[in-house]
C-alpha cells in the first residue's frame, strides 16, 4: 500500500497547535464498503503509536468527504483508515481538519503524564522506568516496580498540582544519537530508546528531557488539574498509575 512513497511530512511534530492544514493526498486505496486508506504528501493526523492514541477528525476535497477514523504509521508514511461521508476519495489537493476537542485532550494527558514521571521521581528520591501507558481510556502509565501507598500517591498528585498551578513551559529539542546519550541518561524510559537518526526530546522546565513523538501543551498550566485515581499491580514487578485531568 505505501510501497514507492516518499515519507509523509509529519506536521504534528513541531506544529502541534495546528487545527487545519491545506495536503496533498498522493494515494488512495478504496476499501469494501464505505471505507477508504488515503495516503497524503503531510499531515496533521498523529496515528497511533507510543502510547498516544490516533487523531481524529476529517480530510475534504472539491469532490468528497472523508471522515479519519484511524491514523497508522508504516514504513515512514501516515495511512488514514477513513470513511467516506460523501463523493469519491480521490488524489489532489485536500484540506485537513483535527477534531480538536479530542487532541487537545490527549495533548493535556500526555504532558501530564511526563509530569507524573517527574513527580513519582521526586517524590521516591529515587529514578523512576516507564514501561508503557495509554492515554485513551483508562488513561494510565506502566512503570517498573511496586505500587505506591496511598500516602505517596497522595503526595505525587500534589505535587504535581502544586506544579500546575505555577505553570512551566514545555520545550520541544532536537538531538543527535551522541547528544541523547548524556542528555538523556536521567529519562525513565532510555533503555528502550531506539537508534534513530535524531531523537525528538520533550522537556517541561524544571524537569528532566524526555524523547518522546507525541503531541504536547505549551504549558503545563493547560492540563487544569491532575488526579491520581488508582495504583494496579500488573506483574510482578510492575504496574500502572491510572489519572485523570
Amino acid at each position: 500500500m505505501t510501497t514507492g512513497l516518499t515519507k509523509t511530512g509529519l506536521v504534528y511534530l513541531k506544529e502541534m497547535q495546528t487545527r487545519q492544514a491545506r495536503a496533498n493526498a498522493v494515494r488512495v486505496f478504496p476499501e469494501k464498503g464505505s471505507h477508504a486508506y488515503l495516503m497524503l504528501d503531510k499531515t496533521i493526523f498523529h496515528p497511533k503509536g507510543g502510547g498516544q492514541p490516533s487523531d481524529h477528525g476529517t480530510i475534504t476535497s472539491s469532490g468528497f468527504t472523508v471522515s479519519v477514523k484511524r491514523a497508522i504509521f508504516h514504513s515512514g508514511v501516515v495511512v488514514h483508515w477513513c470513511k467516506i461521508a460523501n463523493g469519491t476519495p480521490s488524489t489532489g489537493p485536500v484540506t485537513c481538519d483535527l477534531d480538536w476537542l479530542y487532541r487537545y485532550l490527549i495533548m493535556r494527558r500526555h504532558t501530564a503524564a511526563h509530569l507524573l514521571d517527574h513527580c513519582l521521581a521526586k517524590t521516591a528520591s529515587s529514578r523512576v522506568e516507564t514501561t508503557d501507558s495509554w492515554l485513551d481510556e483508562p488513561c494510565y502509565v506502566g512503570y517498573g516496580g511496586r505500587t505506591p501507598n496511598a500516602i505517596t500517591l497522595e503526595q505525587v498528585q500534589d505535587l504535581a498540582n502544586s506544579m500546575i498551578s505555577i505553570g512551566a513551559l514545555v520545550r520541544i529539542e532536537y538531538l543527535t544519537p551522541e547528544q541523547s546519550k548524556s542528555v538523556l541518561q536521567n529519562a525513565p524510559n532510555f533503555e528502550r530508546l531506539p537508534d534513530l537518526e535524531e531523537v525528538r526530546t520533550v522537556t517541561i522546565a524544571g524537569c528532566d528531557p524526555i524523547p518522546c513523538g507525541g503531541t504536547h501543551v505549551l504549558d503545563i498550566k493547560e492540563i487544569g488539574r491532575m488526579s491520581v485515581l488508582r495504583g494496579e499491580q500488573v506483574s510482578e514487578n510492575g504496574y500502572r498509575l491510572y489519572f485523570s485531568v
